[in-house]
């Protein structure tokens, strides 16, 4: 990308799920971008409210947008849905109920002439509506170009830096159009639930890619969860799957990224833990122990993890439902 930026197509991709509400603000957000060279595709994803209405009518005003309508099959078909559609240079994503400044884009992109050998420009994010009081997402790793080992390392250090979101990244849409025995390489799994976009970040990380993290903060995201505990549902185990593969690349990349996604992992089955016994779901409850003491031997002797860290761990597996309460509070 040596030529100019206002010569690059951007195409960005919105999934779309009964989010009536929110979506003037995200379309408004979208189409008031400083760069213009836009390729907006809107995937509706089977809603039942009125998205569909919304974005037709946003589509007759303004020829950038193109409306996908597919029947229900979660976030990763849609975005893979609009990867498959996708014309531009760059592809981005974007969430039907959050918006991003007018300089989104622009600033994005602004990253690949700066440093051609990036294949991923990253922006920070604000953060809306976290019950901890969150406004603003860390920046370690800001202001450099990220090896592999460090791009990965960042977008699985959770609460420390751009984490593995796709919301706030932009790609080369080259990344996208890669093929492997006749497939595309990089795709989002529709039988991942959850993980799925940090597993396809580590995906594309592992293969070699560099990225760039300007810290502005250009997404606005809107924190939709209201209690500290979750209830279960049986699609949440398949981010423990993701969590397994995205181990398996993290240990091709170095020890560190290792524990980094070993980490996150434990946090997460913590999370689960406390979900299943506040719900008396015994079965779970052992499988998310077993889980935990699989990897909390090796990262409590990890001498990259901190030691706050490594005692935060010991007493939220002694105690899991108090210590995220409590952990949560004090965030």
């Amino acid at each position: 990308m040596e030529h100019q930026t206002t010569e690059i197509r951007i195409s960005i991709i919105v999934p779309v799920y009964n989010t009536e509400a929110y979506l003037p603000a995200c379309v408004e957000s979208l189409l008031a971008q400083t760069h213009r060279d836009l390729e907006l595709i809107f995937v509706d994803d089977g809603s039942t409210d009125g998205s569909f209405a919304v974005l037709d009518a946003y589509a007759k005003r303004d020829p950038r947008i193109r409306v996908i309508r597919k029947e229900n099959g979660g976030v990763s078909s849609a975005r893979n849905a609009g990867i498959e559609a996708a014309t531009g240079d760059c592809i981005g994503f974007v969430d039907s109920d959050d918006t991003v400044e007018p300089t989104y884009c622009e600033s994005l992109l602004r990253a690949f002439s700066a440093h051609p050998e990036i294949g991923v420009s990253i922006c920070n994010r604000y953060i809306h509506g976290h019950p901890n009081g969150r406004e603003l997402g860390a920046a370690a790793g800001a202001n450099r170009v990220l090896s592999a080992h460090d791009a990965a390392f960042y977008a699985l250090s959770i609460g420390k830096s751009f984490e593995g979101y796709l919301w706030n990244k932009l790609f080369r849409a080259s990344i996208f159009r890669e093929t492997q025995d006749g497939k595309p390489r990089f795709l989002l799994d529709p039988s991942l639930a959850i993980c799925e976009d940090l597993l396809l970040c580590i995906e594309i990380f592992a293969a070699g890619y560099v990225a760039y993290f300007d810290p502005t903060p250009l997404y606005h995201y809107g924190y939709r969860e209201s209690g500290a505990l979750r209830t279960f549902d049986e699609k949440r185990m398949s981010e423990f799957a993701a969590r397994e593969r995205i181990e398996a690349l993290a240990a091709e990349l170095g020890e560190d990224v290792l524990h980094a996604a070993e980490l996150s992992h434990v946090k997460s089955a913590l999370n689960t833990l406390a979900v299943a016994k506040e719900t008396k779901n015994k079965p779970l409850a052992d499988a998310m122990r077993r889980r935990i003491d699989e990897r909390l031997k090796p990262l409590l002797s990890a001498r990259d993890i901190l030691l706050s860290e490594r005692l935060k761990l010991l007493i939220r597996r002694a105690a899991p439902v108090l210590s995220l309460k409590l952990f949560n509070r004090l965030a």
